[in-house]
């Protein structure tokens, strides 16, 4: 266009902003447009929330396409509020009513959704051909998963959609969705998992269905009381009515708002998601800013409205982060919620809650540190749409990995607490909440409701693939690991990859083979512990105490004062390192690459005094303070 040629003329900052706002508004509505995902599916929802009976009324229409070979008579859906309609549930019986420290109220406050009707179009009501199914432990009073035998099957390639009416009762908020009531009284609302939600259909050659299998096979798992979610791409057009003085935050761009006087009636669009999330209340405190092409929107309480700026500026520092190192960000909006206890720290497509609490320290980057963490989640749950439900770590994991490159990048060694003269990092935070757990010997590839407890499914989720990646990290540079990271965001954006398609990721940009290091620490359980053993005249013996190797550099001082470095692969029991002179003292990885070694205490030892290695005393004092700083702060 001639009229977006640069001019030297006073006019020509104008016509410059004119074109882009084109431009802008253009890519912008192209972006909805071009599908960038398979778009398997789509919905149409219209809901009304009823704030006095905490319920929801709604009808949609969802659409399913076929992308396996061969027909399909059934559909699976999920229904994950039924999660809370009794303590009979799987969801209650795991968790004993209780989830992250939030216990439900009990039958007053539970939750349920029931089908009023479901149809194809202008068909006969189908509820006779629904039936619930328990793939996961045949709970007979779980009715979380559905399945709905169709009077005629879908040929592939082929879309069926489905009429829906629903009601829903919302809990009490206690696990991540429901109603609670703010300081001012007033009900809040997060609206998560809430509709009638299609599982996912695993055609011949997705993930783990081998690509001569006959047939695709559908994975919808129940809800558990620690798993996640799995989810196709798709669109959605959302409309949520509300009573007049409610302000909404939801899942994409809001397209239009009317009020016929006593309600308002918000719908919003999203395209290449694989869920839809909102939240309600009278209460929020709106923050606007804008950052490229994403405008940021934080929502937050107003007993908590001197930090609305934090929000924004720590989601600005994740956008930036990554951008930078793993890739853009797809999508134009970002929702920053200040949920209420139960709902914070959860992650929904642009949409994510953060946690806060009246009168956050500065020195206490808890805030930050949750924002950056859940904003991780648009890429490694949200664009990489992993399976929770068995692979939790390829989210949660590589997630935690992030959070702390990001903060310990833009915040320093203070990046978690910064009290004056003891700054604590959240890297260093991480690691010490793996070694120190007695849950770190959990295998990390395990289906999520099989780990033996809450603390082995948090720590082989979260902090330990953390740490393994931070290993990982050691070994190839951290270049190649910026690399790995965006070439498998890149790679698999909108798609379902397993932990082999990110093994496979690895080894290629590494240029050679690391098996051998993901079978031992995501495969097994195997330990890492290196000490050194004794040192006697002129040799040191040195011992790997877990069922675990990885390479370690070793410092030795001689008699003399000189410095010698050694290298071992670390797959020996016992080493021996023998030297010309009498060896003063030894320290194993004194660079600290092995970030898998269990108790680096035990990792140095003296025979005479000497600066470099005189503190193995004062290091465990610190350690020690280190750990009930963080326990106090809150962080564990």
């Amino acid at each position: 266009m001639r009229g977006c040629v640069p001019l030297h003329k006073p006019q020509s900052t104008m016509k410059k902003a004119i074109c882009l706002l084109f431009f802008g508004l253009l890519s912008i509505s192209l972006r909805a447009q071009v599908p960038q995902s398979e778009r398997v599916v789509s919905y149409h929802i219209k809901v009304r929330l009823d704030p006095e009976r905490k319920t929801l009324i709604g009808t949609q229409t969802m659409t399913w396409r076929n992308t396996g070979p061969t027909p399909v008579q059934a559909l699976q859906f999920h229904l994950y509020l039924n999660a809370f309609r009794d303590a009979k549930s799987t969801f209650m019986r795991e968790s004993g009513g209780e989830h992250r420290g939030f216990k439900t109220g009990g039958k007053d406050t539970w939750g349920r959704i029931d089908l009023i009707n479901i149809r194809q179009t202008n068909g006969p009501d189908l509820r006779s051909r629904l039936y619930f199914i328990r793939p996961d432990d045949g709970n007979p009073n779980d009715f979380t998963v559905a399945a709905l035998s169709l009077p005629e099957a879908v040929a592939p390639g082929k879309t069926v959609s489905l009429e829906v009416q629903f009601q829903a009762k919302l809990p009490r908020i206690f696990a991540r969705t429901g109603w609670a009531t703010d300081e001012a009284g007033h009900p809040f609302f997060m609206v998560a998992q809430w509709f009638p939600k299609f599982g996912v259909y695993e055609p011949p050659g997705r993930r783990y269905v081998p690509t001569n299998a006959p047939t695709g096979r559908w994975n919808t798992h129940q809800f558990h009381s620690n798993s996640e979610f799995y989810a196709d791409f798709g669109s959605y057009k959302v409309e949520m009515t509300v009573p007049n003085g409610y302000l909404i935050g939801a899942t994409g761009r809001e397209t239009t708002r009317t009020s016929d006087g006593n309600q308002t009636t918000f719908v919003y669009e999203a395209h290449d998601v694989h869920d839809f999330a909102w939240t309600a209340s009278r209460s929020f405190r709106e923050f606007t800013t804008t950052w490229k092409h994403v405008k940021i929107r934080a929502l937050v309480q107003e007993v908590h409205a001197a930090q609305g700026q934090r929000h924004l500026d720590a989601a600005i520092t994740a956008l930036s982060y990554f951008d930078r190192w793993y890739g853009t960000y797809p999508y134009d909006t970002l929702t920053l919620v200040d949920a209420l206890s139960g709902a914070n720290g959860m992650e929904y497509p642009t949409l994510i809650t953060c946690g806060t609490s009246y009168g956050m320290p500065t020195w206490s980057r808890f805030l930050e540190a949750v924002t950056i963490h859940e904003f991780g989640h648009q890429f490694w749950y949200g664009l990489v749409a992993s399976n929770e439900f068995e692979e939790s770590w390829l989210d949660e994991g590589i997630n935690s990995y992030t959070e702390h490159k990001i903060m310990d990048a833009a915040y320093g060694s203070g990046s978690a607490l910064d009290l004056p003269g003891f700054p604590l990092s959240d890297g260093v935070l991480q690691r010490l909440s793996f070694t120190l757990d007695r849950a770190n010997r959990c295998v990390v590839v395990t289906d999520t409701w099989k780990f033996t407890s809450d603390d082995a499914f948090r720590t082989c989720s979260y902090s330990k693939p953390g740490t393994i990646l931070a290993a990982l990290e050691a070994l190839l540079g951290t270049r190649t690991m910026q690399n790995l990271l965006r070439t498998y965001a890149s790679r698999w954006r909108y798609k379902h990859p397993t932990t082999h398609d990110f093994m496979a990721v690895a080894e290629e940009v590494a240029g050679r083979p690391l098996g051998w290091f993901f079978q031992q620490y995501l495969f097994s359980a195997a330990t890492n512990d290196y000490a050194v053993g004794d040192i006697r005249g002129k040799t040191v013996w040195l011992q790997n105490l877990g069922d675990g190797h990885f390479p370690q550099n070793i410092r030795f001082v001689l008699e003399n004062g000189e410095i010698v470095w050694r290298y071992w692969e670390g797959r020996d029991q016992w080493k021996a390192f023998s030297f010309p002179k009498n060896i003063r003292a030894v320290h194993i990885d004194p660079l600290f690459q092995n970030r898998l070694d269990l108790d680096r205490l035990n990792n140095q030892k003296t025979i005479a005094p000497d600066d470099h290695f005189s503190g193995p005393l004062k290091r465990r004092l610190l350690l020690w303070i280190q750990q009930w700083i963080a326990l106090a702060a809150g962080i564990f």
